[in-house]
C-alpha cells in the first residue's frame, strides 16, 4: 500500500477512465506535486557562516513542506562551484550531507546559463542571496522566487522576491 503525504483532490473534469466502462460517472484523484527543484545558494565572499546556516535552514524547511520529488542544489558566485542533486528520500537528508562551494564574486546570471549547459529545466527555482550582485538579475526560463537575507531591500527584476528576516 503506498501513501502520499500530499494532497489528494477530486475532479470532474475527467472522469476516471476505470468506471466509465460499467457505465458510472466518477471524479478522477489530482494530486498538487513538486518535479525537480533548483536551489541556487549564494556562496560568494559576502556570504558567511552565519548566511550560509540560514540558507541551509530554508533548504530543510523547502524540502520538508514542499516534498519535490527531487532537490538540486547549485552553489554559485562567479560561476557554478558545486551542483548536488538528491532524489526521493536523500532530500529529507540534504542538510547533513551536502558540501558548500564557492567564496568568490558574486554573479547570478551563471545559474541560469548552467542550467541551459546541461539541459536542467526544474519546475521552478528557488535563489537564497543577499542581494548583492555583482551584475543583474539574470535571464530565467523557469519561475524564479528570490529570498533576500540580511536586511538587502533590493527587488529583483523578474520572478518573486521575499525578504527573509533572521
Amino acid at each position: 500500500v503506498q501513501t502520499c503525504a500530499l494532497p489528494i483532490y477530486s475532479t470532474w473534469r475527467r472522469p476516471n477512465r476505470r468506471f466509465v466502462s460499467s457505465g458510472y460517472y466518477m471524479p478522477s484523484g489530482i494530486t498538487e506535486r513538486v518535479g525537480e527543484l533548483v536551489i541556487a545558494i549564494d556562496t560568494s565572499g559576502s556570504i558567511g557562516a552565519r548566511e550560509l546556516g540560514q540558507f541551509l535552514g530554508e533548504v530543510k524547511g523547502i524540502s520538508e513542506s514542499v516534498k519535490p520529488e527531487a532537490v538540486r542544489l547549485l552553489y554559485w558566485d562567479t560561476g557554478v562551484c558545486g551542483d548536488e542533486k538528491y532524489v526521493g528520500d536523500d532530500v529529507a537528508k540534504i542538510v547533513q550531507s551536502t558540501k558548500p562551494a564557492g567564496g568568490g564574486g558574486t554573479s547570478v546570471e551563471c545559474v541560469p546559463a548552467y542550467m541551459a549547459e546541461n539541459g536542467i529545466k526544474p519546475q521552478a527555482v528557488v535563489v537564497l542571496t543577499d542581494g548583492y550582485l555583482g551584475g543583474g538579475w539574470g535571464e530565467w526560463s523557469v519561475p524564479v522566487l528570490w529570498c533576500i537575507v540580511n536586511g538587502y531591500r533590493g527587488v529583483a527584476d523578474c520572478g518573486k522576491t521575499i525578504h527573509v528576516e533572521d
